[in-house]
């Protein structure tokens, strides 16, 4: 069974969202945020402490304000489970749980066993860009869920109507969650494959590409999904700060693709690109 470090870390409201993003470029996995600041979780073979420090002591966080502790796998789903929320998105998606109660006013329900804060629909990055979802024309198209976590940008996607859905994680979690939650929303067709983007067959080209990943992890992705695409294809990135959106633009302009829009949810930003053809 796979062991967690959980760090607790009290902090203003104001640093919450610049910490989560500065920790989930380094590879954490779920946070949780409280009343005195937020939980961060990390695989214990994937923490790199001196990194953890370098970004706390960068934003004024000494050893007084962080608290940690080793916890099992089990132990921090159930977590999770005792703090979800629904979550309600333009008064159309409405996510719930397992144990919640199905509300069938909403147009559409989303079921998903949560794991980890970035596939819920809690955290302002995963809410944001299904908001650009909903103005997509979904009827019919290929999707690549890149980065997909508990799968839950596929699932809206399959729910608004596209046909040919794939989609991929590093995370070995998620190879199992996505299959767990197309099963509770009872739904088939989504393919996925544990890995990055070297999974993807060179034939494979797609009209959407959905990527809420980080930064650094966008950054030097947008080459390939480039490749991955067609004179038609649009690109839905998140997972970042608004801040960012300046250099994201500049290398996405880089490898042919223009922006189209954004939007902005607190310090947090999603952006919709097609390829320039120009």
């Amino acid at each position: 069974m796979n062991t967690y470090q959980l760090f607790e870390i009290r902090c203003s409201t104001e640093l919450v969202e610049l910490l989560i993003a500065e920790f989930s470029a380094i590879g954490f996995e779920g946070f949780l945020e409280n009343d005195e600041g937020f939980e961060a979780y990390i695989l214990e073979t994937d923490l790199n402490i001196e990194l953890f420090h370098e970004i706390c002591q960068q934003y004024g966080i000494d050893n007084n304000q962080i608290q940690e502790k080793l916890v099992q796998n089990q132990n921090w789903n159930t977590e999770w489970e005792q703090n979800f929320q629904p979550v309600i998105i333009k008064n159309t998606i409405r996510i719930s749980a397992p144990f919640h109660q199905l509300k069938p006013e909403y147009p559409l329900e989303l079921l998903i066993q949560p794991k980890t804060s970035f596939g819920t629909g809690h955290h302002e990055t995963t809410a944001s860009i299904m908001e650009l979802m909903l103005e997509e024309e979904m009827p019919g198209k290929s999707v690549f869920d890149y980065g997909s976590g508990t799968g839950i940008l596929a699932i809206l996607a399959k729910k608004l109507g596209a046909t040919d859905l794939f989609a991929n994680d590093i995370d070995e979690w998620a190879s199992e969650n996505i299959y767990e939650n197309l099963e509770l929303n009872k739904l088939e067709g989504i393919a996925f494959k544990k890995g990055g983007l070297e999974v993807l067959e060179p034939e494979q080209k797609f009209d959407l590409i959905l990527a809420n990943i980080n930064k650094n992890v966008l950054m030097h992705s947008f080459e390939k999904l480039q490749y991955h695409s067609h004179s038609e294809s649009k690109l839905y990135i998140s997972g970042f700060l608004e801040k960012d959106l300046t250099d994201l633009n500049l290398a996405a302009q880089q490898a042919g693709w223009k922006l189209n829009s954004s939007v902005i949810n607190g310090d947090w930003c999603a952006a919709s690109f097609s390829l320039n053809t120009k």
